[in-house]
């Protein structure tokens, strides 16, 4: 049986929140109703594409609430468009940074994150959760640009979200925005994860930026390969008897976003027919009346 993956119904999750701008901040982070609901225990600050799925799936199983990309976009007004706020504040300087106020609103029902957006603020997760422990998930640098390469590397480069992406502002649209703010905060690129790509630096310098800032006895760098037992160990978890998760989820990856590319032209299309018809309709009267048309009631 294949792995769940959550990307899989993402289109279909019916939106939580329609937020608009908060009339006195103008943020919609401030018009989020969301509150802290559970205690913060575990912040996974490793790059994407290092195990976060599989992670994901085991910290489920070890009847965790992780949060993580593949939950971003199952409301992706109520969150993408917030962290892209977040993302704006935080590297173009554009409004209030985020602090734990802001963080418990999108987070508070979670108690473990993973994956962008939330790796861009490891030092503010860090700050605002001293109570959470702080995995950090490696792998191989070159391995880790082969893999971003056939999933972000592949959808980023079709150049057709660009123009689908207004036609659709309930999914494609806040991922497209999210995306071209996110990756090259992130990455230092927006779809260049070649062997000489500038994300290679971004790899580095985020892997020290981290070990710098999080505490040591509250650490664990981890490898998937390594299976559940260090990972169990450090959450304090009996070891499943279960195999661990090993999800690649390139392929699903890939196939996720051309469904989200679909969904996308059939919304361009059918509000191109919208529009289309008064005009279709009001040219053939036009041609009708000009031809002494009549319509016959017998």
């Amino acid at each position: 049986m294949a792995p769940a993956n959550p990307f899989i119904d993402a289109h279909r999750t019916r939106e939580p929140y329609h937020l608009t701008p908060h009339p006195v901040t103008g943020r919609l982070i401030d018009a989020h109703p969301g509150t802290r609901t559970l205690p913060m225990r575990l912040l996974v600050l490793g790059m994407s594409r290092t195990g976060t799925m599989s992670i994901f799936t085991a910290l489920e199983k070890l009847s965790y609430r992780p949060y993580h990309m593949a939950k971003a976009v199952q409301a992706p007004k109520s969150n993408l468009n917030v962290w892209c706020e977040a993302l704006r504040a935080k590297f173009h300087g554009q409004g209030k940074p985020w602090g734990r106020d802001e963080l418990d609103k999108v987070l508070g029902n979670y108690d473990a994150v993973a994956d962008v957006p939330c790796i861009c603020f490891a030092e503010e997760l860090i700050a605002a959760y001293p109570e959470a422990k702080v995995l950090l998930n490696e792998r191989d640098v070159d391995d880790w640009l082969r893999s971003m390469e056939t999933t972000a590397g592949v959808v980023l480069k079709w150049d057709s979200f660009a123009w689908l992406a207004p036609w659709d502002h309930t999914l494609l649209e806040p991922f497209w925005e999210h995306a071209k703010l996110v990756m090259p905060a992130q990455f230092h690129t927006f779809n260049d994860f070649s062997p000489s790509s500038p994300a290679r630096g971004a790899f580095h310098e985020h892997y020290a930026r981290v070990l710098k800032v999080a505490p040591a006895e509250k650490l664990l760098r981890y490898r998937v390969t390594e299976g559940w037992e260090p990972l169990c160990e450090f959450l304090g978890e009996e070891v499943p008897k279960e195999d661990f998760p090993r999800i690649n989820d390139a392929r699903s990856f890939v196939m996720i976003h051309r469904v989200m590319w679909y969904l996308a032209l059939g919304k361009m299309v059918g509000k191109m027919a919208l529009m289309a018809s008064p005009v279709l309709a009001a040219v053939g009267a036009a041609v009708w009346w000009q031809r002494g048309g009549s319509i016959s009631l017998a």
